[in-house]
């Protein structure tokens, strides 16, 4: 900016003009030099009037810094918005140029680009570890499944259309996911059931009911998480074949990070949580209890289970070096 230039270098001119003045006015008093009545005169007033500029100067450099710091800001402020909408426009160009990504990988990321709401975008990192989880899952569904999938994306949508957008701001990736873990149980159930009447074994009962207060007390009291550790066994003592322990396990993992995500929102979460309660009751007959009488009764009976439980004792295998624990400890050396 040419005036910003301009003021500072009147200021550079009104601090020299004050130091000479200065030096002058020192020079005459300590008996140095003596300056006649009328150049003292001039001096003082001339000082007078180099530091009344010099002030004058330095408000219109503030005033001028000021609006040159909100003009790069704004400047700045549209440059990443630019950056941005640039960056998510040709998420899919980078995709395909990524020579470092398996190419199931970035097919599974570009799909999920198509899927995702027009108001959600995820950064590329959060996309390949999504893209990486479908696969490993399983996720994409066969055609034979779509038609059921469909339903249960319809289900869902009609459950949560009267929920303020507002309630779960963030949320919103998280429309895509339920109705495909809804689907998986669905799926795993019905797995389930099968290989139980081919090797005719007694009759599927259905699900144990969860209970809402092991997630909200979840890691700060050990009965909930106790409490869900041994709920999550009792339906992998339900599972066959290893194959459906490992689908299982995995559907837990999901099903209990959504449950814990949406406690953590209260009662701004409480339609949304509903819903996903409602959607998993109709489709996998997965239902919380709601008896009184009966949380009561397994509050007492985790109660007996903890007494009799030897926590001295650690899961075989125990190893205090996970496999990511032995990558950290080379990356840092």
């Amino acid at each position: 900016m040419n005036a910003l230039i301009a003021i500072q270098d009147l200021i550079k001119q009104n601090k020299k003009r004050i130091s000479i003045l200065q030096a002058q006015l020192e020079d005459h008093r300590s008996g140095r030099s003596k300056l006649t009545p009328m150049t003292l005169a001039s001096a003082e007033n001339g000082l007078e009037k180099s530091k009344e500029a010099l002030e004058k100067n330095e408000m219109i450099l503030n005033e001028l810094l000021k609006k040159d710091i909100q003009e790069y800001e704004k400047e700045e402020r549209l440059k990443e918005a630019i950056r941005r909408k640039n960056y998510f426009k040709y998420q899919k160009n980078r995709l395909k140029k990524n020579n470092t990504l398996p190419q199931n990988q970035k097919l599974e990321a570009m799909m999920i680009i198509d899927e995702l709401p027009a108001d959600i975008n995820l950064e590329d990192d959060d996309l390949f570890s999504i893209a990486e989880t479908t696969i490993k899952l399983d996720l994409r569904i066969h055609d034979e499944l779509d038609e059921e999938l469909q339903d249960i994306k319809k289900d869902f949508e009609n459950l949560i259309k009267n929920v303020s957008k507002e309630d779960i701001s963030r949320l919103g990736v998280l429309n895509t996911h339920i109705p495909v873990i809804a689907l998986h149980l669905s799926v795993l159930i019905e797995n389930i059931k099968n290989t139980i009447k081919e090797a005719g074994l007694p009759e599927f009962k259905g699900l144990p009911k969860f209970h809402d207060w092991w997630f909200e007390e979840l890691w700060y009291n050990h009965q909930a998480y106790f409490a869900l550790f041994k709920w999550k066994n009792i339906i992998s003592a339900l599972c066959i074949t290893d194959e459906q322990k490992r689908s299982w396990d995995v559907i837990f993992s999901n099903w209990a990070f959504i449950k814990k995500l949406l406690n953590k929102k209260a009662d701004l979460g409480f339609e949304y949580t509903f819903a996903f309660d409602t959607l998993m009751k109709h489709h996998c007959n997965m239902d919380e209890e709601l008896d009184e009488s009966n949380i009561k009764k397994l509050e007492t009976i985790i109660e007996d289970i903890t007494k009799k439980e030897d926590f001295h004792k650690y899961h075989s295998p125990h190893n205090i070096k996970t496999p990511y624990y032995q990558f950290k400890k080379i990356k840092l050396q």
